[in-house]
């Protein structure tokens, strides 16, 4: 075990209240940590400094199907799972190494276009003004619930081409998905047979919508299957709502605990675009990269990590990094240096849906800092998130 780290120190209170001071303790150790995970005790290796999280991102050894490096027994355990929703698991994008992730991240390039977004900003400007006019009326509101939720679950839910009466099943679906609790398999189950049957139906009738889109797509005479499909489709509604409701939620606080930012984005809300980039650096809303094993021996960070160990690839750590960042822990919306966020991650990985997020976020935000300009915190900022990592709730006055 590393110096000055206890074995579960991820998990403690000390380190989920200021995530920020345990990934700056990880940079200055030189080395990988080892943490135990308390539920699988397994040992994974924790990465944050800038480098050697872009590192590997794209290292050609570290991945995600460990199961096609592994020999005997091992390999045995780790083969793709029978359990439906372990299955539509390992066949999404983020769960894939090439050439299945390159075959399946062509289907939804083509598919989901930058024209495909572009055409969704008009419904995305309707919709925030509608929230910001209602919480005008209503005087106060949370953050989370009436002003990051809403839009990208309609926007999302628009793309796949999910019906209006269907919203609510959709969205409690994709919190039960995300929560990772007893209801996570379940909720698959029920997701996965409301997909079929909607799939069955936009075959038959098609729409202008992106499930319409995928299952007619064919590409060289490939197409998707029944597990792609839905897996496909169960990423996107997860990616494309949990993360950016983080990211506007995340962005109001990092906005009012910091007046000077906050006045600077009223006084010129064209900034708002910057200002989406910076939230991500400074407060995004992956503290973890998806895990990825070792396929062998590796040498990185300052040392070395056995074959087929888990990698804990920290964005976060990596986004506060002041061997790349000017003062790091500073929240500055006209930092020049934020653009070298990975946020979004890197190489073939890089998320799919950030022209979409980019797009909310600066909406969102121009029009806040516009509309919404005595928007204030009914709490301290530290008694809002507590040792949560996810705001839950974000009690403001407007």
């Amino acid at each position: 075990m590393a110096v000055d780290f206890e074995p579960h120190e991820l998990w403690s209170e000390a380190a989920r209240r200021d995530r920020h001071a345990f990934y700056a303790r990880v940079r200055a150790a030189g080395e990988p940590v080892p943490q135990i995970d308390p539920v699988t005790g397994k040992r994974f290796w924790v990465l944050a400094r800038h480098a050697d999280v872009r590192s590997g991102l794209r290292h050609p050894d570290i991945g995600h199907e460990v199961h096609r490096h592994q020999t005997g027994p091992a390999a045995a355990r780790s083969r793709v799972p029978v359990r439906e929703a372990d299955r539509l698991g390992a066949r999404q994008l983020i769960s894939l190494d090439p050439p299945d992730h390159t075959r399946l991240r062509g289907f939804i390039n083509t598919a989901f276009t930058p024209r495909t977004v572009a055409r969704l900003e008009t419904r995305i400007e309707a919709l925030v003004d509608g929230l910001l006019a209602d919480a005008r009326r209503r005087g106060t509101v949370d953050g989370v619930g009436d002003l990051g939720d809403p839009v990208p679950v309609a926007i999302i839910a628009d793309l796949i081409g999910i019906p209006p009466e269907d919203r609510e099943r959709f969205r409690a679906w994709s919190a039960m998905m995300i929560s990772g609790g007893t209801a996570w398999a379940a909720a698959t189950g029920q997701f996965a047979a409301y997909l079929d049957d909607l799939a069955a139906k936009r075959r038959a009738d098609p729409r202008d919508d992106l499930l319409s889109a995928l299952v007619a797509l064919q590409i060289a005479g490939d197409s998707l299957d029944r597990d792609e499909l839905v897996a496909m489709i169960q990423l996107l509604l997860v990616a494309g709502q949990e993360t950016t409701v983080d990211l506007i939620a995340n962005g109001i606080l990092a906005l009012l605990s910091n007046p000077d930012q906050w006045q600077l984005l009223k006084d010129d809300p064209s900034l708002a675009a910057a200002a989406v980039e910076e939230i991500i650096r400074y407060d995004g809303p992956v503290e973890i990269a998806p895990p990825r094993y070792t396929f062998q021996l590796i040498e990185i960070g300052g040392g070395v990590i056995p074959p087929f160990e888990i990698v804990a690839l920290s964005v976060l750590g990596a986004d506060r990094d002041p061997e790349v960042f000017t003062d790091p822990d500073v929240f500055d919306i006209k930092r020049s240096d934020a653009k070298h966020h990975i946020g979004f991650g890197h190489g073939i990985h890089f998320c799919l849906g950030a022209p979409l997020a980019r797009l909310e976020g600066r909406i969102m935000f121009e029009k806040i800092a516009q509309q919404l300009p005595d928007l204030r915190l009914l709490a301290e900022p530290d008694q809002v998130r507590g040792v949560n990592p996810r705001l839950t709730a974000l009690p403001l006055a407007v």
